[in-house]
């Protein structure tokens, strides 16, 4: 079978990346006995990231797609792999590797220049929660405790996660649980310190929600020498009341910058920023630099308005963003909605598919993070054309994407590292 158009370039670019080394499976310990194995590791892997780049809901999905890619004796997955053997061996796998795992496919994309900023001089790392969704046990500890309105117990396994909101692809850089007995807030300073440790180079600007607003956060962004830009609400009723003093009176004025009237969802949206700096140094944050508010309005098909105003705490000095640009950064991290909704639309996150069993849920997460991200990559770099004047076109939908990787799987892929060495 021959592929044409964006099918076939989606199976260049699955070729080109699938067999660079990055992304081979030889960093990964095997966790079951070396007695009685019937399947290589690399095998197994092959065949989950198979499923997760096709878009598969389940594992029993995952056995059928790699059923049909070995009756049709292509090399990348030569032969049908049972889900009970996918089943037994996720729990197992080491979160830990799969972690540095994905950190070595992103710095794969940075050295290819595909996480560059789009519209700003500089990276932006959104910080923000995420559920995996509901689980019936305590995912060996780290998921939260909670009650249905019968009076049933769950458990909500979270993570707090990085995205590189300045890139159009959206990548999930790293995530970590947010354990039992604490929240965003704690969990964000060691993690915060890992991620300038793996991806310094990436990201200048950190930005996160009123949920990671506090002195002590904003002290150790400053103290690593980034930027913070932080959403700002009655968890700090000082900053607030004052912010609100020295911005509201501005309100119909003028304002710094304003977006043009786009559509949204079937609505018009336009975003207008007033800024200033006379909040520096405020209520003892010695590195405060501008207080931003940005006013949302959005207009429905009868002409109605509806105003939502954010205000945002940032130590970034007057210059080093334009007006346009700071609407780009606030829109960004808005952004990170975008990866959290598409993981969840498209890979049905938030119901936890495939194996819900111990580590299984987080294990499962990374694989689910690695397709998006270069999906993700692939669907807003690599197939998007420019016209004649020079315009790009609107990235595919996530339905063609997965059509198109089905199909690149029916053919001959160059295979992964690990793959290459098992012959």
């Amino acid at each position: 079978m021959k592929l044409q158009g964006k099918d076939r370039r989606v199976q260049r670019f699955l070729d080109r990346h699938l067999s660079s080394p990055a992304f081979g499976w030889d960093d990964l310990t095997d966790p079951r006995a070396r007695r009685g194995r019937r399947w290589a590791l690399s095998e197994l892997m092959d065949a989950a990231r198979a499923g997760m780049l096709a878009g598969s809901l389940s594992l029993r999905a995952v056995e059928a797609l790699t059923d049909e890619m070995g009756a049709m004796g292509r090399q990348y997955v030569s032969r049908r792999v049972p889900d009970t053997t996918m089943w037994d061996l996720l729990p197992r796998l080491s979160v830990p590797e799969l972690r540095e795992h994905n950190r070595r496919q992103v710095r794969a994309f940075w050295r290819a220049k595909s996480l560059e900023p789009e519209g700003l001089p500089c990276g932006v790392l959104s910080f923000d929660g995420k559920g995996l969704g509901a689980l019936e046990h305590d995912a060996d500890g780290d998921a939260q405790k909670g009650h249905r309105k019968d009076g049933s117990p769950y458990w909500l396994s979270r993570m707090l996660r990085t995205v590189l909101t300045s890139c159009a692809a959206k990548p999930c850089l790293d995530q970590i649980p947010i354990g039992p007995k604490t929240n965003e807030v704690a969990t964000f300073a060691d993690f915060f310190d890992e991620q300038v440790a793996a991806f310094d180079a990436l990201f200048e600007i950190v930005t996160g929600d009123a949920g990671l607003t506090s002195k002590g956060n904003a002290d150790r962004i400053h103290a690593k020498n980034k930027a913070y830009v932080l959403a700002l609400k009655d968890n700090q009723p000082e900053l607030l009341a004052e912010a609100r003093r020295l911005l509201l009176p501005r309100v119909g004025q003028a304002p710094d910058a304003e977006t043009p009237w786009e559509l949204a969802s079937g609505k018009s949206v336009q975003r207008r920023l007033y800024r200033t700096d006379e909040i520096a140094g405020y209520h003892g944050w010695e590195h405060l630099q501008q207080v931003w508010l940005v006013e949302q309005l959005t207009r429905d098909k009868n002409g109605t308005i509806t105003v939502e105003q954010r205000f945002f705490l940032t130590s970034l000095r007057r210059g080093r963003l334009s007006p346009a640009q700071i609407l780009l950064v606030v829109r960004g991290h808005w952004g990170i909605e975008i990866c959290f909704w598409t993981l969840d639309t498209q890979w049905k996150e938030d119901a936890v598919p495939w194996c819900a069993s111990g580590k299984a849920v987080e294990v499962v997460s990374w694989l689910r993070l690695m397709a998006h991200n270069l999906l993700s990559l692939a669907r807003t770099r690599h197939l998007r054309v420019r016209d004649d004047k020079g315009e790009r076109s609107d990235p595919p939908a996530w339905s063609r994407i997965f059509e198109w990787v089905r199909q690149a799987l029916r053919l001959d892929l160059a295979p992964s590292s690990a793959f290459a060495q098992r012959g």
